[in-house]
C-alpha cells in the first residue's frame, strides 16, 4: 500500500516533548503515530526530548546524551537535552516548555535538525505547536495533534489564575493553532472547547487507538483476593485523592478487596505519605510494568478505576481507558453528567460513573461490582465489543494517515 505516493513530500517531521521508551502518556502514541506513516513509505523523523515521563529524572541509559541520535522501529530521532520539572506550578511547566523550543531551535540553526515541507506537532504544550510551525518549510503543512487543551487544564487544575496569564495562554494558543493546516483532537468535547476558543482552523476527532491484539481479555490467575486498580500518572490531573477516601471506607466495609495503585508522578511520594498516615492497610504502591506485560497488569484488576478532576474533565482524554476496555475489564469513573465519560457510558453501558469527589458513591460502585461477577463480565465484554470497533489501532490509524495525507 502506497498512500502518501502521490503527495510530494516523501519525508515528515514528528515534533514532541514525548517519545518512545517513555511507557505512559503520549510518548507510545506519537510512537505508533510515526512508526505508521514509516511502514507506509514515508521517511518519518523525529525531534524530541531525553525521556523522563512520568517521572522528574531523565532515563538512566539517556542522560549522558549518547543516545540524542537513534533509529527506533525505523524512525530517525533526535532527541536534545531538555529541561525537567521538578514540581508543579504553571511557571515551571512553562520554563520547561520554553527551554525545549529554545534547544530545539539552537539545534535548528546548527544544522542538527531541518525543516520539513510536513511537520506534525504534538501538544500538550501550545509551544511545541509553535515549534512546529517554525519547522515547517514556506509552503508545507502542519498537522497539529491536541491531547491536551493546556488552557483549560491549566484553569481548572488551578495551575493560573483568571486573569492575565490566563488570558494570555488561550491568545497564544487560538493564533498557534489557526496557523496550522489541521487540527486532530481526542474528543468531540474537545472539538467543542476549541471552536469556542475562536480556533477556525479545520478540526477533527481522531480518538485514541489500543493494540487489541495485544490486549485481550484472560483470566486472572487464582487464587487472588478482589483486586481494584488504578495504573497511570499521579498527577493532579487525576485527583487521585479520591482514590484514598474509597480506600478508607473499604477497609471498614470490605477489608479483605485490595486496591493496587500503579505508577508514578509529582503526586507519588504525597499519597504515599497520606495513605501511611491514614492507617491505610488495604492499599499498594506499585511500579508501572514494561508494556510487554501491560495485559498482564490489566489482568490482575477485577475492576479498574478511572478518577479524573472535574474541572479538567473536558480538556483531556485518559487514554487508559481504551485498554481497560480492550482487557475485557470493567471500570469506574468519577464523572459528571455531560462530561465525555459520561456521554461514553451511555453510549457503550461499559462502565460505571459517580460523581467526582463522592466517596461514599465511589464506594458503593466497587462493592457492587465486587459482588456481581454476572455484571463484571457484561461490563468487559460490551467494552472489548466497543474497542474493537471503534479504537482498534489500524482503523484509527490508517484516519491518521488519511488526514495527513489530506493536509499534505
Amino acid at each position: 500500500m502506497k498512500a502518501l505516493a502521490a503527495a510530494p513530500e516523501d519525508s515528515a517531521l514528528f515534533v514532541t516533548q514525548y517519545y518512545r521508551p517513555e511507557w505512559i502518556g503520549s510518548g507510545p502514541y506519537c510512537g505508533d503515530m510515526a512508526e505508521w506513516l514509516t511502514t507506509h513509505e514515508l521517511d518519518v523523523r523525529v525531534l524530541t526530548g531525553r525521556p523522563h515521563y512520568p517521572g522528574d529524572a531523565i532515563f538512566a541509559d539517556y542522560r549522558s546524551g549518547a543516545r540524542d541520535a537513534e533509529v527506533l522501529e525505523g524512525v530517525s530521532i533526535t532527541r536534545v537535552p531538555n529541561r525537567v520539572a521538578n514540581g508543579g506550578g504553571a511557571l515551571r511547566r512553562m520554563l520547561t516548555d520554553a527551554h525545549f523550543l529554545l534547544r530545539s531551535l539552537f539545534e535548528l540553526a546548527r544544522g542538527r535538525v531541518r525543516r520539513q515541507r510536513l511537520v506534525v506537532s504534538l501538544c500538550p504544550s501550545i509551544l511545541t505547536v509553535i515549534l512546529g510551525a517554525i519547522m515547517t518549510q514556506r509552503g508545507g503543512r502542519h498537522v497539529a495533534v491536541i491531547h491536551d487543551i493546556e488552557s483549560g487544564l491549566a484553569e481548572g487544575l488551578g495551575m493560573v489564575g483568571g486573569g492575565a496569564l490566563l488570558r494570555c495562554l488561550r491568545a497564544v494558543e487560538r493564533i498557534a493553532l489557526n496557523r496550522t493546516d489541521l487540527v486532530l483532537v481526542l474528543s468531540e468535547n474537545m472539538r467543542e472547547q476549541l471552536v469556542s476558543r475562536k480556533v477556525r482552523t479545520p478540526i477533527k476527532v481522531l480518538p485514541i487507538w489500543i493494540d487489541t491484539d495485544a490486549i485481550f481479555p484472560t483470566e486472572k490467575r487464582a487464587p487472588q483476593p478482589m483486586t481494584v486498580v488504578y495504573s497511570g500518572n499521579f498527577g493532579k490531573k487525576q485527583s487521585l485523592a479520591q482514590i484514598l477516601d474509597l480506600a478508607s471506607l473499604l477497609q471498614t466495609a470490605r477489608p479483605a478487596i485490595r486496591i493496587v495503585l500503579r505508577g508514578d508522578g509529582r503526586e507519588a511520594r504525597m499519597l504515599g505519605e497520606t495513605a501511611q498516615s491514614l492507617g491505610l492497610r488495604n492499599i499498594e504502591f506499585r511500579p508501572l510494568l514494561p508494556p510487554a506485560r501491560l495485559n498482564e497488569a490489566l489482568a490482575e484488576g477485577d475492576i479498574h478505576l478511572v478518577p479524573q478532576n472535574p474541572q479538567a474533565a473536558d480538556y483531556a482524554v485518559p487514554s487508559k481507558i481504551f485498554a481497560i476496555m480492550a482487557s475485557g475489564r470493567p471500570f469506574i469513573a468519577t464523572a459528571e453528567p455531560g462530561s465525555l465519560l459520561w456521554r461514553m457510558r451511555e453510549e457503550t453501558d461499559a462502565f460505571l460513573c459517580v460523581p467526582p469527589n463522592d466517596p461514599a458513591a465511589f464506594a458503593d460502585a466497587v462493592l457492587r461490582l465486587a459482588e456481581n461477577d454476572t455484571l463484571r463480565a457484561e461490563l468487559g465484554a460490551r467494552g472489548r465489543a466497543y474497542a474493537l470497533a471503534h479504537h482498534a489501532k489500524p482503523k484509527v490509524l490508517r484516519d491518521f494517515m488519511s488526514a495527513v495525507r489530506g493536509a499534505a
